[in-house]
């Protein structure tokens, strides 16, 4: 391979792995004749595309390559993440478990089919997969992001927030690492960090509509106006409406009739406030206004 093609694929991997895979595309246009079959233009090829949610063109890409280039693991990775997000469950669970049968031990294709697992409802499964990656790949700041989407999974809020910390502070840069972090900051009740995480997250993916959804979201929890309702944040609403109940009734039981008529009626207010103030605030901050 001469060395202009050579160059060419370099800065094509170099684009890719500092987030920029539309100029990665750029370079692999300019590849013709064996140099458009390496293995490499396949790979940093379909990276490129499933990182810009081409999802559709990336599986093609990637299958041609494995046809080219037999069983390579990492077309079997990307392919398998790939299928993954188009909802072909099955087919990434195959692809994946290809690579698994060549190297058993290899982390990402078994974080890989974790993903699988979770997006499937088989978060013990998961659970089990990361932690089987974690015994050959302990430092990986992916480790850490698949320990939090499968606590997240299983109801293990403070695990997610732990593990989205450790994946933030290998990666501060990381947009995928940011949103879990913001999300698990919300669901612990820290709207401050939620909202600069999300926030960061969605300025660095714009064309995430879900990314861009929880981020307002977090900007209505973190309003000064919504400091009464950090409880409902924090806690379940369920818990908080019982926790209030019983103490208005436990007051009447001791014989305190004022403190917990002054205490229904607190409460009555301050379920008013959670009906009223929420959706007017975010009528207010969608239209711009209050910033």
């Amino acid at each position: 391979m001469n060395e202009p093609t050579e160059a060419r694929l370099q800065l094509a991997g170099h684009w890719l792995q500092i987030g920029r895979p539309e100029r990665t595309l750029d370079e692999l246009q300019g590849l013709w004749g064996d140099a458009a079959l390496d293995y490499r233009a396949y790979l940093f090829r379909g990276a490129a595309l499933h990182a810009l949610d081409r999802n559709a063109e990336a599986i093609d890409v990637l299958r041609d390559g494995l046809s080219h280039h037999g069983p390579f693991l990492p077309l079997l990775q990307i392919l398998g993440a790939a299928l993954r997000v188009e909802g072909r469950l099955p087919e990434a669970e195959a692809a994946l478990l290809q690579g698994l049968s060549l190297d058993p031990n290899e982390p990402d294709l078994l974080l890989g089919y974790a993903m699988v697992c979770l997006s499937a409802g088989q978060a013990e499964k998961a659970n089990a997969l990361v932690e089987r990656a974690a015994a050959f790949a302990p430092e990986s700041p992916a480790v850490s992001a698949a320990r939090a989407q499968v606590a997240f999974a299983l109801g293990k809020d403070k695990d997610m927030h732990r593990h989205s910390e450790e994946a933030l502070s290998a990666d501060p840069d990381d947009p995928h690492a940011r949103a879990l972090h913001g999300t698990s900051a919300m669901l612990t009740g820290d709207a401050n960090a939620g909202y600069r995480s999300l926030a960061s997250a969605a300025a660095a993916n714009p064309g995430d509509p879900d990314l861009r959804e929880a981020a307002r979201a977090a900007r209505l929890a973190n309003h000064p106006l919504m400091r009464p309702l950090r409880p409902f944040q924090r806690f379940n609403p369920l818990a908080v409406w019982i926790g209030a109940v019983a103490v208005i009734y436990g007051l009447r039981l001791l014989g305190l009739a004022p403190l917990a008529f002054v205490a229904a009626i607190g409460w009555f207010g301050f379920c008013v406030y959670s009906w009223v103030v929420p959706p007017l605030l975010r009528r207010w901050l969608d239209r711009g206004w209050g910033r």
